[in-house]
């Protein structure tokens, strides 16, 4: 357990969450009410046209609301008639909202439905079993074999069942895979009975999505200073986590704003600037182009030593690990390209995209370090989900 806090609070017209440790964000999300959808949430769609060389369907999923949908092996779930392997404009097809709309892109849909709990993740139409590369080599076999066997649907298992698996609470991860499989089981037969432009099940918050999602040694505290938010996750809680309720508080203090006491507007700002200083006098400059992000890596205040092979690969070893934390706490996606200090040792770089890569395998979003071009400029790839948190906030 740490000091870190997660700390929830409204904010604009949405709701701010966000784990804090020794005065520096760890994690940020934001969730406001959205006319287009949250991700995650499934729907009884309308099939407008199906585009045979791009294997792929625009859809309406709320009147006025459309959306892309790939057609990929999975087999759709229709509720206008029985599918017999062709899906055609006009039908009613179950989707979920896999990735929010980014700039004139519409939002893409999928019809591998899924259902995340604390544990494990249950999916209709992929029906493999797979587990998180993160949880311990040792623990997979007994996680996978905790499994129930009569359960029909898919199963992935969440990094958060090896704490499961190490205290030896099996049984409360086999009784969340059934749960979540009956309810799978309901959600599919009810939905055949709703009509088209129903959200047949929204998702759960990014706020109590991110109670979830963290591993609880993460933080010792859940702190939020408005009473209906407080009493949301106070249920959320004690229907799913009790063990965690008494982490919950309440914070009262009229006299001087939770946002005030943690420096709400200051590190949002932080957040927002294209500046970012590091603790060696060295910043980051990050910037957005038509097609991708730009990071520079410059060395600032920090002047004694440039000449120095090792300085500079301490810098730029700051600089790494900085990046990946922007890089996750501004929701940054697609193409980003880092420019870093010149080095010239082959074995540093090196030794610099395996720190890189390493820091990308800690990203709950899929980050992927290219390589190193030879003007010694570095390709990162992270998944697109939602838009960057410049955008979420209005600050665009």
């Amino acid at each position: 357990m740490t000091d870190a806090k997660l700390v929830i609070t409204r904010y604009q017209e949405g709701v701010l969450s966000f784990v804090i440790n020794n005065n520096r964000m760890e994690s940020v999300a934001f969730s406001r009410q959205s006319e287009r959808g949250s991700i995650g949430d499934i729907y009884v769609a309308k099939v407008v046209n199906v585009v045979p060389h791009l294997n792929a369907a625009f859809i309406d999923y709320m009147p006025g609301k459309k959306g892309f949908l790939p057609l990929d092996k999975y087999v759709p779930v229709l509720t206008n008639r029985e599918y017999n392997g062709k899906l055609v404009a006009g039908d009613e097809v179950l989707v979920q909202l896999e990735k929010e709309a980014v700039r004139t892109k519409e939002p893409v849909f999928t019809l591998n439905l899924s259902l995340a709990g604390n544990y494990c993740v249950v999916t209709n139409a992929d029906t493999k079993k797979g587990i998180s590369n993160k949880v311990a080599k040792k623990w997979k076999d007994a996680l996978f074999e905790a499994v129930p066997k009569d359960i029909p649907y898919g199963i992935v298992v969440r990094t958060n069942a090896g704490r499961l698996a190490e205290e030896n609470q099996l049984q409360a991860f086999a009784d969340e895979c059934k749960l979540l499989s009956d309810e799978m089981k309901q959600l599919l037969q009810n939905s055949r009975h709703r009509t088209c432009y129903s959200c047949v099940r929204k998702a759960a918050s990014e706020y109590l999505a991110q109670v979830c999602d963290n591993s609880h040694a993460e933080f010792s505290e859940i702190v939020t200073d408005d009473e209906d938010l407080f009493a949301e996750l106070k249920a959320y809680l004690a229907a799913n986590m009790p063990q965690y309720l008494s982490m919950l508080r309440l914070y009262t203090d009229v006299s001087y704003s939770m946002q005030k006491l943690y420096g709400v507007e200051t590190k949002l700002g932080e957040l927002l600037d294209k500046r970012v200083w590091m603790k060696s006098g060295a910043y980051l400059v990050i910037e957005q182009t038509e097609a991708m992000y730009v990071v520079d890596v410059n060395s600032g205040k920090n002047i004694s030593g440039k000449e120095n092979e090792e300085y500079i690969y301490k810098i730029n070893l700051e600089a790494a690990t900085e990046t990946m934390r922007q890089i996750r706490l501004r929701n940054l996606s697609g193409i980003i390209i880092v420019d870093f200090l010149n080095m010239k040792s082959q074995e540093k770089q090196e030794a610099l995209l395996r720190e890189l890569r390493e820091l990308a395998g800690q990203d709950k979003i899929y980050t992927n370090v290219v390589d190193m071009t030879p003007l010694g400029l570095v390709e990162i790839t992270r998944k697109k989900t939602k838009p960057i948190l410049a955008q979420q906030l209005k600050a665009f």
